[in-house]
């Protein structure tokens, strides 16, 4: 078991390429061609079908990955998952438009030295040239499109970063946070034995509360890999950093307590509580900052955004997808 939750690595694939095409009332220049079929337009440039079923074909490749492909004909909101999606990939092109047109408006664009350091930085994260190759394949792309995306996206950051720069969290804003979320700053030190049956875990438990080494029976019998070699102990953790049946089940502890059995999409728990302590605002005030900096920033962006597409002349030909 991964105890941490992971961040998944997701990668929002939204193409560069406008091609132009004929007025307003020429939708379709030619029946079936996706170069010349307009599914939208913003302050009169194109976005051709072609462009639009290169990313959904991301998209799709992606969803797939970890769903069923039954997942398109089940009914969201009233539609079609496919047709929902389709609306939303063609709402984030938009978006991600407008945003582009803001960017050479104030000059901002990325140099091929800076998209460069972007694909090291992807190459590292797989650890080989060889992963990363087949990164791209999996989802349908080549590195010169996956190059055109790090390019809007470096450049959609710019953009945010240039308009929510003057955006500061205070020292009292944070003092106040600390103070009305302070079930956040708890942490736990905790061990577990993780069984794939109920059956498995009854009998383990049973020995655990007859007096037996909780580690000890964790390195013997806990499913988990790493018990092996830390013999169940995971160390300190917060809220939000465990799946969300265990970390219910450990912070309802006390320090010393032993837990009845856990199940979660794992299997099934055994957590000893070993201290419970609070982060003291002057520990966590840095990481505070940086965390709600970062989260006032996006909300100022976010009114920013919708002011800019306000403004923006959209239009969307949603027959076309």
């Amino acid at each position: 078991m991964n105890n941490k939750k992971l961040l998944g690595v997701t990668v929002v694939i939204i193409a560069l390429m406008a091609f132009l095409a004929a007025g307003c009332d020429m939708v379709r220049v030619k029946p079936g061609d996706p170069d010349k079929t307009i599914v939208a337009k913003v302050d009169g440039e194109n976005i051709t079908k072609a462009e639009f079923d290169k990313i959904f074909e991301v998209f799709k490749t992606q969803v797939e990955m970890n769903q069923d492909p039954s997942i398109w004909e089940k009914d969201y909101e009233g539609k079609k998952y496919i047709d929902l999606a389709k609306e939303q990939v063609l709402e984030q092109m938009i978006s991600d438009r407008v945003q582009l047109h803001k960017a050479n408006e104030m000059g901002i664009t990325a140099s091929d030295e800076e998209i460069n350091e972007e694909v090291d930085k992807w190459k590292k994260l797989f650890n080989s040239e060889e992963k990363y190759t087949e990164f791209l394949t999996s989802l349908k792309m080549d590195e010169a499109y996956f190059k055109e995306n790090l390019k809007k996206d470096l450049m959609i950051n710019k953009v945010k970063e240039k308009l929510t720069q003057e955006v500061e969290v205070t020292d009292n804003e944070l003092a106040d946070y600390y103070g009305s979320h302070i079930n956040l700053f708890y942490r736990v030190k905790a061990s577990h034995i993780l069984l794939d049956t109920e059956e498995e875990a009854k009998k383990i438990l049973e020995r655990v509360k007859a007096g037996e080494d909780f580690n000890a029976l964790a390195k013997e019998f806990s499913t988990d890999p790493s018990a092996k070699e830390n013999s169940g102990d995971l160390g300190y953790f917060r809220h939000g950093e465990m799946v969300e049946p265990f970390e219910e089940a450990a912070f309802a502890l006390k320090a010393g307590e032993i837990s009845d059995l856990v199940k979660s999409d794992y299997g099934y728990h055994i957590i000893k509580v070993e201290d419970k302590t609070v982060d003291k605002f002057e520990d966590v005030k840095d990481e505070l900052k940086t965390t709600m900096q970062t989260d006032k920033k996006n909300e100022n962006y976010n009114t920013f955004l919708e002011e800019m597409k306000s403004k923006a002349k959209i239009e969307k030909f949603p027959k076309s997808l």
